[in-house]
């Protein structure tokens, strides 16, 4: 299944640089800074929204703030890539609160999991308490983040203009 890539010219680019900046930007201050008008740039949002190149908006939380401070990788590999035994894994690390991402992946390994947690000693819990009764995995290897380098941000050349 492939998804259809949408046209979108540099006014448009703009306007979504902008966005990501700061998604709550009114279209007065968006208008002011792309040199068009507030309804103009209001209509292109919204028909950016309406086309699904704006899929939603959210809140960028500080986790260490909020005492999430040990963000940990951890590489898993099933017994098998049968359809039933992935289904069940899925399901599991879904309901896992601690998974904050999870990535099905090509190669050696199956999933990429990625938890967030205080510590290390509650990381510890969390592969007692969560990962270790997830169904199918037949090896975990964890690799535990010392610093972020480039935070999550879009790949080169999508709000560029063209």
């Amino acid at each position: 299944m492939t998804q259809e890539t949408t046209t979108i010219d540099r006014i448009d680019r703009r306007l979504l640089a902008l966005l990501v900046a700061n998604a709550r930007a009114t279209s007065f201050a968006l208008a002011d800074a792309i040199g068009r008008s507030a309804t103009a740039i209001a209509r292109r949002q919204k028909l950016l929204e309406e086309r699904g190149v704006i899929a939603g908006y959210e809140a960028r939380l500080d986790l260490p703030t909020l005492g999430y401070a040990t963000t940990v990788h951890i590489k898993m590999a099933l017994e098998s890539q049968r359809k039933e035994v992935l289904e069940a894994f899925e399901a599991a690390v879904i309901a896992s609160p601690s998974v904050v991402r999870c990535d099905l992946m090509s190669g050696t390994d199956d999933y990429l999991v990625t938890v967030r947690t205080r510590d290390l000693s509650h990381f510890a819990e969390v592969h007692r308490e969560e990962l270790s009764l997830l169904p199918g995995v037949t090896r975990m290897e964890s690799g535990f983040v010392l610093r972020e380098v480039v935070a999550p941000r879009l790949p080169g050349g999508v709000l560029t203009p063209q």
